[in-house]
């Protein structure tokens, strides 16, 4: 079985399956689709914010740091020819009693967690066509 299959529901609409989980995709109406759904780059996007939030709150959780949640939101700058996303900001809310050391800590592990690292190198691609 694929870790991760998509499969056309309709137009530009695409079911994703990863294990039992399904999601939608599809593009804004300006760009074809019927807005069902995120855009793909926009999957890319909550990845990057869903990895750091995860790994923060796991960080803070050990560490007894209980004055309020984690949460993430992501701005992605985008360019034409080719289409493609150049950056990613990520605005980390953290609990108030985080110090700042912690903080600074954080900064630097979350370079290191799977999808931040992934999208600052170049990973390779194999695509093929049946």
């Amino acid at each position: 079985m694929d870790l991760i299959t998509v499969t056309r529901e309709e137009g530009v609409k695409f079911k994703i399956q990863i294990r039992d989980h399904v999601f939608t995709t599809d593009m804004a109406t300006n760009e074809g689709g019927t807005d069902g759904g995120p855009a793909p780059v926009e999957f890319l996007g909550a990845a990057a914010g869903a990895c750091l939030a995860t790994m923060v709150q796991s960080y803070c959780d050990s560490r007894g740091f209980t004055d309020g949640d984690v949460s993430v939101s992501l701005t992605m700058e985008l360019a034409p020819n080719p289409n493609r996303v150049t950056g990613f900001i990520l605005d980390v809310e953290l609990p108030n009693d985080v110090p700042g050391g912690d903080r600074e800590k954080l900064k630097k592990i979350a370079l290191q967690m799977p999808v931040p690292a992934t999208l600052r190198g170049q990973p390779r691609m194999d695509i093929e066509m049946f």
